[in-house]
């Protein structure tokens, strides 16, 4: 499946060279990225250069090529990718943004492990969860078959790290990430445990899938 162009997905990064790579004798630079440790996969890719540059790094991967950035080796995921580009002002450039569609919501495949991403390193600690918790809640309520209530997201989150259904994505660069697992019928059971212990309440019904 190949990339397709869309409005439809906003992931910031926070600029960091990562490395240069040429096509046609110019260079685009890496700012960004997030890989799943597992399988290799590209889950997020940030560039930016000259339009020749950009566009040949994007139609490598797309072709199944690896592509190496600093250290860091790029391939193809199985499935389709949703680019965004960008003309800067004043240089020219292009900022291009690749993102998998597993860590785009609308077009994420249910059943699937996705990926949350987070531009800034989020602290739970404070109150920095309501809208990454909002934006998983949405994630899981499309990839599982489970009945959910909104009210939990914060503590579906917190559970989810704690017995590590969410596991922190260790290959990533200028963007903080999560993989998620899809299993409904773990998500149930931690949910129906928070139930009985009286950790969530049921007064608001979720929609019944």
């Amino acid at each position: 499946m190949n990339a397709q162009s869309s409005s439809n997905f906003n992931v910031g990064v926070a600029p960091e060279l990562i490395g240069a790579v040429s096509f046609g004798g110019l260079r685009a630079y890496g700012l960004g990225y997030a890989v799943d440790p597992d399988n290799e996969g590209t889950i997020y890719l940030s560039l930016v250069g000259y339009r020749t540059a950009v566009r040949g790094v994007w139609a490598a991967l797309m072709d199944n090529q690896a592509i190496e950035l600093g250290s860091q080796l790029f391939r193809r995921m199985q499935g389709t990718y949703l680019s965004k580009t960008v003309q800067l002002p004043e240089s020219g450039l292009d900022h291009l943004a690749l993102l998998h569609h597993q860590a785009a919501t609308p077009y994420l495949e249910a059943g699937q492990p996705f990926y949350l991403l987070n531009s800034t390193t989020l602290d739970i600690s404070k109150n920095e969860m309501p809208h990454v918790a909002d934006r998983f809640f949405a994630m899981l309520d499309r990839a599982t078959a489970v009945p959910l209530d909104s009210s939990w997201s914060e503590w579906l989150f917190r559970q989810g790290l704690k017995h590590q259904l969410i596991e922190p994505l260790s290959d990533r660069r200028g963007i903080e990430g999560w993989r998620v697992s899809a299993d409904s019928e773990l998500w149930l059971a931690l949910i129906e445990k928070g139930i009985q212990q009286n950790r969530i309440a049921t007064q608001k019904k979720g929609k019944s899938k």
